[in-house]
């Protein structure tokens, strides 16, 4: 096999395997809005809908907060939790006031906003007397105002039991300090594919804004198996905490949990881990780690890259004489041959192996000669295993399957101390 084929058939299988990932940001602004809320007889008080993050900011500013001490939110119990929940009771929240009415006769209602240099939270009521649409034709798209171009992070809903009443709490990324007005922006998909886009402005206080806890530089990096992580700084606000860097990881998005085995440790207890984001740049690839607020008394403070994607050799010619329910192992990884079957399009081999399991260079012997791996055809999670049919071209029943390499979740246990002034 020519070198030039090991690459396409590398590249095709890391295409067929590879996950979106949870950052694809403005693009899926519309997916989030549309998922269904449904009412709490049916299922949990609250629903939460996916966490997609998140954009770099493109500036950085000190917020001039002091401990500002507005109003609680009433209204609000059942999609706050944690740290939230309690920063309400504090009464941290600043009261906003705006409306707008959609073509289904349902009304929009701000109720007030939470904000800090890690996040821009919004809470709304939409009312309808004949019933809140559960899949609404309208969604939030952003917030703008100066300096601040703020993009959609999250969304959490809750209907009341009448289906009259919705509470929501719409997340942002950050607005800017220097803003004395913010801008709310909505889109409303009407009959005949016309869209109408609305906004609510509304004066902000920056000053109301909840005060940094801790803002600084790591300067740390931990070396993975194909690549660096690097650690540039943590910014830690009342309502989260946020760790930022860069990645120069070759094979980061062949398993794309890797970020969530970033750990925070605040005293030698693990910080809730609350999402994660990447983004491309002429510079390369940074990132964003989310993680809960931080203690209030702290003395020691922890970046743990626990676990991470890492990648072995295998060099591994597997016969295919006889198939059989035993497992192999690769690097401890297990794999399961579960099929080999000959048809007019092609030879066709299923697979199962653990589910963070990405094989490379992966090809059939017949004789003497070597195929690549056409495509995978399909691909399904059954029991805690990926389960991959995959498709060779020929007309004859193989020898054996070669697996040339394997990137997989990898345990490291590396720390970097991050200085608590």
């Amino acid at each position: 096999m020519t070198e030039l084929e090991k690459r396409f058939a590398e590249e095709k299988e890391r295409l067929q395997e590879v996950k979106a990932p949870a950052e694809l940001g403005d693009r899926l602004r519309y997916a989030l809005e549309q998922t269904p809320v449904r009412r709490k007889r049916t299922m949990p008080k609250w629903i939460a809908v996916a966490v997609a993050l998140l954009l770099v900011s493109v500036v950085s500013y000190n917020y001039n907060a002091f401990a500002y001490y507005g109003k609680k939110l009433f209204g609000f119990d059942e999609i706050m939790t944690g740290t939230l929940s309690q920063l309400n009771e504090e009464g941290r929240g600043q009261p906003v006031d705006g409306k707008l009415t959609f073509q289904d006769g349902s009304t929009l209602k701000l109720e007030g906003i939470l904000s800090d240099e890690n996040q821009f939270i919004l809470y709304y009521t939409i009312t309808n007397p004949a019933g809140v649409n559960a899949n609404p034709d309208y969604y939030f798209t952003g917030v703008t105002g100066r300096l601040t171009d703020a993009s959609i992070v999250s969304s959490v809903a809750s209907l009341n039991d009448e289906g009259t009443e919705l509470k929501g709490m719409q997340t942002f990324e950050p607005v800017s300090p220097f803003a004395k007005k913010l801008t709310v922006h909505l889109t409303e998909n009407q009959k005949m594919g016309n869209v109408r886009d609305m906004a609510i402005t509304f004066p902000y206080n920056p000053n109301a804004a909840m005060e940094t806890v801790m803002k600084q530089a790591i300067n740390g990096k931990v070396q993975v198996d194909q690549g660096t992580i690097y650690f540039d700084k943590i910014i830690a606000t009342p309502s989260r905490t946020t760790v930022t860097g860069k990645l120069k990881v070759a094979n980061f998005d062949r398993y794309p949990s890797a970020l969530e085995g970033v750990q925070l440790m605040a005293d030698g207890k693990v910080i809730e881990w609350r999402g994660s984001g990447t983004s491309t740049a002429l510079n390369g690839q940074s990132f964003e780690i989310h993680y809960d607020a931080l203690p209030e008394e702290l003395e020691e403070l922890k970046v743990v890259v626990d676990t991470f994607v890492g990648y072995t050799d295998v060099n591994e010619l597997i016969p295919l004489d006889a198939i059989n329910d035993e497992s192999l192992f690769l690097n401890e990884k297990e794999l399961l041959i579960k099929k080999v079957e000959k048809a007019s399009d092609g030879i066709f081999i299923t697979i199962a192996t653990a589910e963070d399991v990405m094989l490379k260079g992966v090809s059939i012997q017949v004789n003497d000669k070597f195929t690549p791996l056409k495509t995978t055809v399909r691909q399904d999670t059954i029991n805690r295993y990926k389960e991959r049919m995959l498709l060779f071209e020929g007309d004859e029943l193989p020898d054996a399957l070669y697996i040339e390499g394997m990137h997989y979740e990898k345990k490291y246990d590396d720390k970097i101390d991050i200085k608590v002034k």
